[in-house]
């Protein structure tokens, strides 16, 4: 069977859709539905970088970016609280430890969680649903820009370009942001691939193996910022035992 014609614009209202009633769904938790908008905002990003050769006012796309960089960025700082908790059971866990014998650092991190993440969080996640409902209006404003062509080819191609420039910049490197910037765009060719798998030649395969890099990646950068937390706390109990546990999972990755 033909498939259907690809359709970026309809790709991205589902999209908008979805993470609006994510955010109005009360069964949800906040932690969810946090990380339900900073992917939203990813796969979003992903699809302007796709769509981009096929806009007559290219402009919009920068200010488009930097709308849904910034819809992701507001809540940063939950994501992260929420990181480094997760990171320091999984160490907990990973290395057969007594929580118990990191009481005090356990609650240094729920605190540093309640001071940071909890606050205006519920302002925050209506700002959220108000942008999007804002972006969802504005894809009218898109729509009579975007040329109805197979441009979006040479936007998945000018993708998996900035990837793999970025790949091997990092390998050069090894400077955390470049390894970030990979990252990124890895993830973005990555949610391309997913979302024009009947249309490109591209295995699944391929798609499952961006994800497992992605992931891996993601992982490094979770436990950097838990060091980077731990660093900066040398006086708690049991903290630099524990950074030599982190530095430990970080080279077997």
């Amino acid at each position: 069977m033909k498939p259907t014609i690809f359709d970026p614009l309809h790709e991205m209202q589902n999209i908008l859709l979805l993470g609006l009633r994510k955010i109005e769904d009360r069964t949800t938790s906040t932690d969810k539905k946090t990380h339900a908008i900073r992917v939203m905002s990813k796969k979003l990003r992903s699809l302007l970088y796709l769509i981009k050769p096929s806009l007559q006012n290219k402009e919009s796309v920068k200010i488009q970016k930097r709308f849904y960089k910034e819809l992701s960025k507001n809540l940063s700082i939950e994501r992260e609280m929420k990181v480094m908790h997760d990171t320091f059971l999984m160490l907990i866990k990973r290395n057969r430890l007594h929580i118990d014998d990191f009481a005090e650092l356990q609650a240094a991190i729920q605190k540093n969680k309640k001071n940071n993440a909890d606050v205006g969080i519920d302002e925050k996640l209506l700002l959220a649903k108000s942008s999007i409902q804002k972006a969802i209006d504005e894809l009218g404003i898109f729509r009579r820009s975007y040329s109805k062509t197979k441009k979006w080819k040479k936007g998945f191609k000018e993708t998996y370009k900035k990837a793999y420039k970025s790949l091997h910049l990092s390998l050069k490197s090894h400077n955390i942001e470049d390894i970030h910037t990979f990252r990124k765009y890895a993830k973005y060719h990555m949610y391309q691939a997913i979302f024009l798998k009947d249309h490109v030649k591209y295995s699944n395969k391929k798609i499952k193996a961006l994800g497992k890099l992605a992931s891996l990646l993601g992982k490094c950068n979770d436990i950097e910022l838990f060091e980077d937390f731990l660093h900066k706390n040398t006086n708690i109990a049991n903290s630099t035992q524990m950074i030599t546990y982190a530095a430990k999972e970080q080279k077997n990755l």
